[in-house]
């Protein structure tokens, strides 16, 4: 576990970009932003990839994480998306609709041990 494969995950994994090189430091969202990649930046991004179907955070490659720690990367992010304000968002559910043929006849089935 090192410090500055923390930082390449981090990178890795909030902004997707592999070349990103950040400075190893406690305060990772400073890192960012001296890259560029700013607190709106980076919620855009996260907006923008989870709009598209994609997963956000990045996944980190094995090699990386494995170097980092899996719980210790974990953590990390954990504690970043809750400063982005961007960890614990529910999605809506889906609205309500009738079911289909194939969902009614499952519904209507009853299981043999019911005791119908």
């Amino acid at each position: 576990m090192n410090d500055s494969a923390l930082a390449e995950a981090i990178g890795l994994a909030l902004t997707g970009r592999p070349d990103l090189v950040l400075a190893v430091e406690p305060d990772p969202l400073a890192a960012l932003t001296e890259q560029g990649w700013g607190r709106d930046r980076i919620i855009a991004h996260a907006q923008q990839t989870l709009a598209a179907g994609g997963v956000w955070p990045h996944p980190v490659p094995d090699e990386l994480r494995v170097r980092v720690g899996s719980a210790r990367l974990f953590a990390a992010l954990q504690r970043l998306q809750v400063e982005l304000g961007l960890f614990g968002r529910t999605a809506a559910p889906a609205p309500p609709r009738r079911p289909t043929a194939d969902e009614r006849r499952l519904l209507d089935e009853v299981p043999p041990h019911h005791g119908s």
